[in-house]
């Protein structure tokens, strides 16, 4: 028989090493399987005396006693699978409780690298399809593994006991049938993988349709959409019918070599029973034997495939999991922090990639005071505002926190003394109130929550709402306004009351009227605390203590408002731009 990549393959292997946990589930499921794997062998054993004594001795009694022994090893048979299932879906599901929570746990943990690295789609086909896949597949092995190896041990223990000779003839199949096998797990596995892949494809397309719906009912995209969806779903449909075929294949196979085994034994039987070196009985014993030794080595021939499939899953599964979290070196931590932040020589590129999105970035910033960053598209600005709290850690350079080195502070202790409002914002399938607290909802009162809201200017409208803040708000706020969306976002940096706040674009999606009244809460919230404000209009930051204007991750001119208008340069001209757009 093939060796089994179960006991060798380190992803399995590490899989089953959650086991130990539910170590009296298995003892019950393999004492379950190992009795209806041992009952199963004893049919053949009840059909050779039941020949000999009923048949060819007339015996009375066989009448009574052969019915009950049939009908008691059924008995024992279907309750240990029931059993022996039950207990084995019970710990896999455990199982599968576990690693779903390793992979989200580690997921939240990672660099912004690693999610530009993976498509949405492709993680969420790993906690839907390849978690399922592995844990599933690995109770199947498991059950075909101890109950049919077990059948298969007593059947031949059958065959020795009555008749040596005939039992070595049917191992001259054995070389044949481990061939079939390597071959059905060598083609399984590849096309596994392969499938696994393309299920991840299918997701991210259907998720992107339902996306941007709107851009493909007015750009009308049904056919292009439609077209996409199906490529993809006839590559899947396509992999799925040539793994069928390898699956299918490989049962046939092995029986149709095993049948060629028990046609040689057939004859082999035929000519000892002419001598009389073999009674009727025990023919009919050893052809029962073989004959029932047929399903569990038929189980054991796809197991290959089924392993195939689950050391896939485990693989692609593990792969993720192992991915390194994001850095955090850093063992100092800010306290009493004023809001001062210094640039040194700050340097980076992104990955695979040599060109500098910030390079030499210099700036001293004291407390309390607002920079705008200023310049055209792709010139580093939201970038530089993604190094301050550390989504991407500066290739070279440092930046300094009342004179503590970035790459010295934790990571928590960092995050804690910054807000975030964005272009893009977050809304949770939640409460209003919910995603106000979002991350201190332990540490904040209604009150302050009630607050924030004011502070936001988010009342009004709360009070149109049948329950207030504790209305439901739909999936990633489909039941809100996009100016709405902005200022729950400012409310939770009102609640946080953090000493940095990082404004990104944070009005650009909104109307003019909308931006008026949301530039209001802006302001003040942006009242003592060191700001860094990305505007593309650049009315909204006239205001502000200093204006950087960007190109190409450098810094072209630093002033007030007035002093760049002065100066004619880089920032007078997007100015100039801007207004008589404007007019």
């Amino acid at each position: 028989m093939a060796r089994f990549p179960v006991l060798s393959n380190p992803y399995l292997m590490r899989l089953f090493r959650y086991l130990p946990p539910y170590k009296w589930y298995i003892a019950g499921a393999a004492a379950a399987m190992a009795a209806g794997g041992g009952a199963s062998s004893l049919i053949a054993l009840i059909l050779g005396k039941l020949t000999d004594m009923g048949f060819y001795q007339q015996d009375p009694i066989v009448a009574v006693l052969a019915p009950i022994a049939l009908i008691g090893v059924a008995a024992l048979n279907g309750g240990s699978q029931y059993l022996s299932s039950y207990l084995l879906v019970r710990v896999s599901q455990s199982i599968m409780l576990e690693i779903r929570t390793l992979m989200f746990e580690r997921i939240s943990h990672w660099s912004d690298e690693l999610f530009f690295k993976y498509r949405c789609s492709e993680v969420q086909a790993k906690f839907i399809n390849e978690a399922s896949t592995a844990l599933s597949r690995a109770a199947s092995v498991m059950t075909t593994m101890i109950r049919d190896s077990i059948q298969i041990v007593c059947l031949i223990g059958v065959l020795i006991y009555h008749n040596w000779k005939l039992t070595l003839v049917t191992f001259v199949v054995a070389p044949l049938l481990a061939a079939v096998l390597r071959w059905v797990s060598k083609r399984m596995k590849k096309l596994t993988s392969q499938t696994q892949q393309t299920f991840g494809q299918l997701l991210g397309t259907i998720q992107e349709s339902y996306q941007g719906e709107r851009v493909v009912k007015i750009y009308d995209g049904y056919d292009y959409e439609r077209d996409r969806f199906r490529a993809v779903n006839e590559k899947l449909k396509d992999l799925t019918l040539r793994t069928q075929r390898v699956e299918a294949a490989g049962t046939p196979l092995t029986q149709l070599i095993a049948m060629s085994g028990v046609s040689v034994v057939v004859v082999y039987a035929l000519a000892q029973a002419q001598s009389g070196a073999l009674t009727i009985g025990e023919f009919t014993t050893f052809l029962s034997a073989m004959l029932l030794l047929m399903p569990p080595i038929r189980h054991l021939s796809s197991l290959n495939g089924t392993t195939a499939a689950m050391t896939a899953a485990a693989e692609s599964l593990f792969a993720m999991i192992d991915e390194e979290p994001e850095k955090d070196p850093g063992e100092k931590t800010l306290e009493d922090y004023r809001g001062a932040v210094r640039f040194e020589n700050v340097c980076f590129a992104y990955p695979n990639t040599d060109k500098p999105a910030v390079k030499n970035f210099n700036l001293d910033v004291k407390p309390g005071e607002m920079i705008a960053l200023v310049g055209s598209s792709g010139s580093g600005k939201s970038t530089l505002i993604n190094l301050i709290p550390r989504f991407w850690a500066a290739t070279s350079g440092d930046i300094y926190f009342d004179g503590v080195p970035q790459s010295e502070l934790t990571l928590a202790s960092l995050r804690r003394q910054i807000g975030l409002v964005s272009q893009e914002v977050t809304i949770f399938d939640d409460t209003i109130a919910g995603n106000i607290a979002y991350g201190c909802r332990d540490k904040v009162t209604r009150e302050d929550i009630e607050r924030a809201a004011e502070a936001a200017a988010l009342t009004d409208f709360i009070a149109t709402l049948p329950q207030g803040l504790d209305t439901p708000v739909g999936a990633n706020g489909s039941m809100l306004s996009g100016g709405q969306r902005q200022r729950i976002s400012i409310a939770r940096a009102f609640l946080k009351n953090a000493p940095i706040l990082l404004l990104d674009e944070a009005t650009s999606a909104l109307d003019t009227e909308s931006e008026r009244h949301i530039q209001k809460s802006l302001d003040s919230l942006l009242k003592g605390r060191t700001a860094f404000v990305v505007a593309h209009r650049l009315s909204t930051i006239v205001n502000a203590d200093r204006i950087v204007v960007m190109r190409e991750g450098e810094i072209v001119e630093i002033g007030t408002h007035e002093e760049l208008l002065e100066k004619k340069g880089v920032y007078e001209h997007l100015y100039s731009i801007q207004f008589k757009n404007h007019l």
